[in-house]
């Protein structure tokens, strides 16, 4: 019996940030109220509170929520492969899906951004999604220097420029998808890493 009730419980948390997902994506994370996640959701705005005390509770559970869902489709994709190569192009084509998959993922993202001034606690989810992008990428060229299939770059350096290009072009994409082709941007952007990148 309580393995039952805990898992409506967590279906039921999973169904109000599913619901806070859609809200922010459309008002931004400063305007979206409690009322609106219950409306979204189809509960009363006793029954989030039931889950979530605070708009800020629902916020960095939703933040984690997207954390994880980012680190899985990473960490799946990178193990995939043996060579360096592969995997780095793996791991950046992830980002990519990530964005496809769910194209509100970067407009929520973005509304983050703006409260980590703000918010201590979301500022600490927040970096931890840039930096496991950041870390799976330096390891991936330090282990390609270290066979030596990639030139001896700076490995922290350059895996925060290929991190910020890979969330521009998401970015981009996300708020202008008729003007940007999101696979022929990668595609380019791996070209470009690569050139950099290969001996």
């Amino acid at each position: 019996m309580v393995t039952k009730n805990l898992a409506r419980e967590e279906m039921r948390k999973t169904q109000i940030l599913e619901a806070a997902y859609e809200v922010i994506a459309l008002k931004g994370c400063s305007d979206f109220t409690l009322e609106d996640v219950a409306n979204t959701a189809g509960l009363s705005k006793g029954g989030i509170l039931h889950y979530f005390k605070t708009k800020e509770d629902i916020l960095v559970s939703l933040l984690v929520m997207i954390y994880t869902a980012v680190e899985d489709i990473i960490t799946k994709r990178a193990e995939r492969y043996r060579t360096p190569e592969r995997k780095l192009k793996a791991i950046i084509i992830a980002y990519i899906v990530a964005a496809k998959r769910n194209p509100a993922i970067y407009p929520v993202m973005i509304h983050f951004t703006a409260q980590m001034t703000i918010n201590e606690r979301i500022k600490d989810i927040n970096n931890k999604i840039t930096e496991l992008m950041f870390n799976e990428i330096k390891k991936v060229i330090e282990i390609g220097i270290k066979k030596g299939v990639f030139n001896n770059v700076n490995s922290s350096n350059t895996a925060y420029v290929i991190t910020s290009m890979i969330a521009v072009i998401a970015i981009q994409w996300t708020f202008n998808k008729s003007q940007y082709n999101i696979d022929q941007m990668t595609r380019t952007c791996l070209a470009m890493i690569m050139a950099y990148l290969k001996k």
